[in-house]
């Protein structure tokens, strides 16, 4: 580092080169400063989000897969008018509970993109409440792999976490996973 700055102190005169003590000032400030973890975790995430592109199949279909207790989800989404398909069915007629469907496309609502997209998707195993998770996962994952820039939305919403709470196993000398048979005295 010496012999450098020895060599830039006889350039010191030409034409556009900066100053000498303002290239020891940008030296010194690079080697003192210590990049925190967060920023380094900041700065690693940018790159990531530079790297993502589009996947998108010869159809023009973006695929999501969502898990939830036991249920397993595919999704496909593409450009549309808003039609919403599972299992070969209206997603109206699959799922007649009003929240259920609420929570189906509040991705689409968090993204502002509710009625801009065909959804056709299947759906297997679980109950009503575990597929509608599985498949909003798998929406938000296949918008996410259509369109990268709509991924820091649904992050901050928390619909591309995965919900890993399964059913706790039932356990040797109780009735449930928890619960204890009644006690006796005698």
């Amino acid at each position: 580092m010496l012999d450098s700055l020895i060599a830039l102190k006889d350039l010191e005169g030409v034409e556009g080169l900066p100053p000498l003590s303002v290239i020891e000032d940008m030296r010194y400030e690079k080697n003192t400063r210590k990049s925190t973890r967060a920023e380094m975790e900041r700065q690693k995430l940018e790159e990531m989000a530079k790297e993502r592109v589009r996947q998108v199949d010869d159809k023009g279909r973006a695929y999501g897969t969502g898990r939830r207790k036991c249920s397993i989800a595919r999704v496909w989404v593409e450009p549309g008018d808003g039609k919403f398909i599972i299992n070969d069915k209206e997603f109206d007629v699959y799922f007649p509970m009003l929240d259920h469907r609420a929570a189906l496309l509040r991705p689409f609502s968090e993204t502002k993109t509710l009625g801009l997209w065909d959804i056709k998707c299947t759906v297997k195993g679980g109950g009503l409440s575990g597929q509608v998770g599985a498949i909003q996962l798998g929406i938000s994952r296949a918008l996410q792999n259509f369109e990268p820039e709509l991924r820091p939305p649904l992050r901050a919403a928390g619909f591309l976490t995965r919900d890993s709470r399964v059913v706790e196993r039932k356990k040797p000398g109780k009735a449930k996973a928890r619960k204890s048979f009644q006690w006796v005295k005698r």
